[in-house]
């Protein structure tokens, strides 16, 4: 799942606190609502859908519990975040046996949430995407077993060329700067240039596109980078 499609539910009783984590997390193109109540949130999962929820948790009460059962019976496709300052281990293990996937410290600057969560939902996406085939024409690319087909043939690629089309695949769509691929491909500790990474989608581009020079499913992102286009 790209980032851009998150949406989360910020609970907190602290108003000045959550308004700008929310804001914060709209301005990075996150969808974000937040309330100051865990029965306000309980009123919004029944009409609404978000992918996470971030909740204050100032301790073990039946209120709390009864929020996290909820969540984990009723929308186990949500990840649950508790936030909170008591950062103890006792207080950590025991937030985690009410089913949270994250603890987080409070108050978290807003710029590693933003982190946290894109590395959070990028986890589930590429877990997802393990057992996964998606389809471009005649192309299949099966994410399982890493093997490439076009038109019924056994496309062979090189790691990074598999690197870049998995990366890619990943962000549903969306456009994938260079810098991310050199980053997720090569690794944040090589110094190849971002020219590298155009001369491998010219090596996809001939073995997968009909027509290479007017790609349909590898398109170039003017000024940013590359996207994926899929059945």
């Amino acid at each position: 799942m790209s980032e851009r499609l998150v949406s989360l539910l910020i609970v907190d009783e602290d108003v000045k606190y959550r308004s700008s984590m929310s804001r914060y997390l709209r301005q990075h193109g996150l969808r974000a609502v937040d309330v100051s109540t865990i029965g306000e949130a309980e009123e919004l999962l029944r009409s609404y859908s978000f992918n996470m929820v971030i909740v204050e948790w100032v301790g073990v009460t039946d209120r709390f519990c009864a929020f996290c059962e909820t969540i984990r019976s009723q929308h186990p496709e949500i990840l649950l975040v508790a936030n909170s300052r008591h950062v103890d281990l006792d207080s950590q293990l025991e937030g985690y046996t009410y089913g949270v996937d994250d603890y987080w410290q409070k108050p978290l600057p807003s710029s590693l949430a933003v982190a946290k969560i894109q590395a959070m939902f990028r986890k589930r996406v590429i877990s997802a995407l393990s057992a996964a085939r998606i389809r471009m024409g005649d192309i299949e690319v099966d994410f399982r077993t890493r093997l490439v087909h076009k038109n019924g043939k056994r496309v062979d690629l090189s790691e990074k060329e598999y690197g870049i089309l998995r990366t890619l695949a990943l962000e549903d769509g969306a456009p994938v700067r260079r810098e991310t691929l050199l980053a997720r491909v090569w690794g944040y500790d090589s110094v190849p240039v971002t020219r590298t990474v155009d001369n491998y989608i010219v090596a996809l581009r001939r073995k997968l596109e009909i027509d290479p020079a007017r790609p349909q499913y590898l398109v170039t992102v003017g000024g940013i980078g590359y996207r994926l286009n899929t059945d």
